[in-house]
């Protein structure tokens, strides 16, 4: 069959259309391997939209992909995959079901023990109404200090644990005041128990009761 040159001027424009129209399928696989990666550090799950089919965009030899959002890359979201080179940007609907998890006890344990590494693992929480205060990172339960003692199986709760006591009441410590150009070191029984950071109150030699805060060495530190 010949074509006259009117019905190829006619038919050679959407022939090139076609044979550069973007892969949709491309694209959407694309998304899926940017999403791999976000997800690979967190405890989530996520569902991919679909692109329209009878979209028409022009092929994108390098599409990127990113977060329509930036600041929500949870719940119910987006990507935009945008084409530098045509200019073209189309968003992407994307659903992520993340995760709870919380620490939980794997032994029972005692008022005062320090835990340790193999004291507490992660489990998820599948009543969000119970993860209230439950502690969401291991980091933050092992070296801890338990306020009372839990059975094995128990959620750690944020006030069940405490930064170990360096100073103990009744313990003799040394104190260290100072200020602008001079410093001075005494030493005193601490009234009280405390952490790093903490306040403690000490009883002098000369018996005058001070406050300070808990140095990393055990020293009782004043500022003036």
């Amino acid at each position: 069959m010949k074509f006259s040159p009117l019905m190829l001027a006619w038919l050679l424009p959407g022939l090139a259309q076609a044979a550069a129209s973007q892969d949709m399928a491309a694209l959407e696989k694309l998304a899926d391997r940017f999403m791999q990666q976000e997800m690979a550090p967190r405890q989530a799950t996520y569902k991919l939209g679909k692109l329209d089919r009878r979209l028409v965009l022009s092929a994108c030899a390098s599409p990127r992909v990113d977060w329509s959002n930036t600041a929500q890359t949870t719940g119910n979201t987006a990507l935009v995959i945008v084409c530098p080179d045509s200019g073209w940007s189309i968003r992407l609907p994307v659903s992520i079901n993340e995760k709870q998890l919380g620490v939980v006890l794997t032994r029972s344990v005692s008022a005062g023990e320090v835990l340790q590494q193999g004291d507490v693992k992660l489990v998820e929480v599948a009543n969000p109404a119970m993860a209230r205060n439950v502690l969401s990172n291991l980091d933050l339960a092992v070296g801890q200090s338990m306020r009372s003692g839990a059975p094995a199986g128990s959620w750690l709760r944020s006030f069940m644990v405490h930064a170990p006591y360096l100073v103990r009441a009744g313990q003799p410590v040394k104190v260290e005041a100072g200020g602008e150009g001079f410093r001075v070191l005494s030493e005193g029984i601490a009234n009280g128990n405390a952490a790093i950071g903490d306040a403690v109150s000490v009883r002098l030699n000369s018996g005058r009761v001070i406050r300070g805060v808990v140095l990393p060495d055990g020293t009782v530190s004043l500022s003036y």
